[in-house]
């Protein structure tokens, strides 16, 4: 396993790799929404037809793509792949419960207007955060009954306010979509896959855990023990006889859900059905930075997009990995493998944090990353590096 980071503008680097010479792409772009006021989230990028157009050219015939995108956005980049001469063959939903609502309170935007001052109301049995009305890295609820309170509701002052109260303008976020595509196909499938390796996805490695059952027959006494709900590994057969059969699991969906949801599922269906994953944690995050001096929000007030009233500024921890958007590392496994071949190279023209290099690292795969972003580059080098050396581990 090797990885390459080139660092700098896709559009400038990627033209200097060869033709046909990549298995599969794997990328979350900007989502062009401007994101904690990051340059990068609103540049247009992520729909230039010339960009995906170099995507296909250093795609093998038959070679996938998968592109996350925004829920508002997302069909923007779906139609410039489209037109790079990309066949969109599907999306998967990745589908979480932990999304964040950015939304105008339209009653306090009613009183803004008119000039009048809300009242702060406590909830019944409530007390305020020691801290309050400034901001706090967070604290443990003071008693049984007595949530601490960070943020005050307010009740509305004016009469239209008060018609208004509980409208807002979105919805809480709870699903990205991806881009399912590939590069067009030299021949049938069959002979594609023969001659470039590249063309088909891996379902048996990408198959979901099945359901414990059990019966008598035949004279037999039968349990079935399950496969892993993170999808690839099989369970088996015990029969009274000691034999072991092996039991498939269920086929890959489009439909990625956050543990939660996945398991009231599983419980109405006694089998998992779905992969699940929840978005990125701290250790996930983190791993392999060590070296590196946490940083806060405040403490980069001068970076670009660090400022602002985004609630993610608001909590102010130190972190290593201080990218806004990191992508669980499970969930990039699972998609590097289902579209690339034993062996092949995965690049990512967005490489951000370096989620889908270390991904592909940990699932055997060579990783080619382009990145624009300096004060990214140390923590994907990071996060790398700790990568391959727990491939390497395993392998001794």
């Amino acid at each position: 396993m090797t990885h390459t980071i080139y660092a700098g503008n896709n559009l400038d680097i990627l033209p200097t790799l060869p033709d046909n010479s990549v298995d599969a792409i794997v990328t979350d772009p900007p989502y062009e929404l401007g994101f904690m006021g990051k340059k990068w989230d609103n540049s247009g990028i992520a729909y230039s037809v010339k960009l995906w157009s170099e995507c296909l050219r250093v795609l093998k015939p038959g070679g996938h793509l998968l592109s996350f995108g925004g829920t508002r956005t997302w069909h923007r980049v779906a139609v410039a792949i489209e037109d790079a001469g990309f066949d969109v063959r599907d999306s998967i939903a990745w589908m979480y419960g932990s999304g964040f609502p950015k939304s105008l309170d339209i009653s306090k935007a009613i009183d803004k207007a008119a000039g009048a001052e809300r009242n702060e109301v406590l909830p019944q049995g409530a007390t305020k955060c020691p801290d309050y009305p400034n901001p706090c890295s967070g604290h443990n609820e003071t008693g049984k009954f007595s949530p601490t309170v960070h943020a005050l509701p307010t009740a509305p002052s004016t009469p239209e306010a008060q018609q208004w109260e509980g409208w807002g303008t979105a919805l809480k976020p709870a699903f990205e979509p991806i881009v399912v595509a590939r590069k067009p196909l030299i021949g049938t499938v069959a002979a594609n896959v023969l001659e470039h390796g590249t063309g088909a996805l891996n379902i048996d490695g990408s198959r979901i855990g099945t359901a414990t059952v059990g019966w008598q027959g035949a004279g037999r006494n039968v349990t079935a023990t399950t496969g892993a709900s993170q999808g690839g590994e099989q369970g088996g057969y015990n029969y009274a006889d000691g034999e072991a059969r092996p039991v498939q699991g269920r086929w890959p969906a489009n439909v990625i859900l956050d543990p939660y949801t996945a398991e009231l599922l599983d419980q109405q269906s006694d089998a998992s059905r779905f992969f699940y994953c929840a978005k990125a944690s701290k250790r996930d995050r983190n791993e392999g930075l060590e070296e590196l001096e946490p940083q806060r929000h405040s403490d980069r007030e001068n970076a670009e997009g660090a400022g602002g009233d985004n609630p993610r500024n608001r909590t102010n921890n130190a972190k290593q990995n201080f990218h806004p958007t990191v992508k669980p590392t499970t969930l990039m496994r699972y998609l590097v493998k289902l579209v690339t071949p034993p062996g092949g190279v995965v690049l990512d023209p967005f490489t951000g944090s370096g989620s889908t290099g270390k991904a592909a690292i940990l699932e055997g795969f060579d990783f080619i990353g382009i990145e624009l972003t300096e004060e990214y580059l140390p923590i994907i080098e990071g996060r790398l590096r700790h990568a391959e050396a727990e491939a390497l581990s395993r392998l001794t």
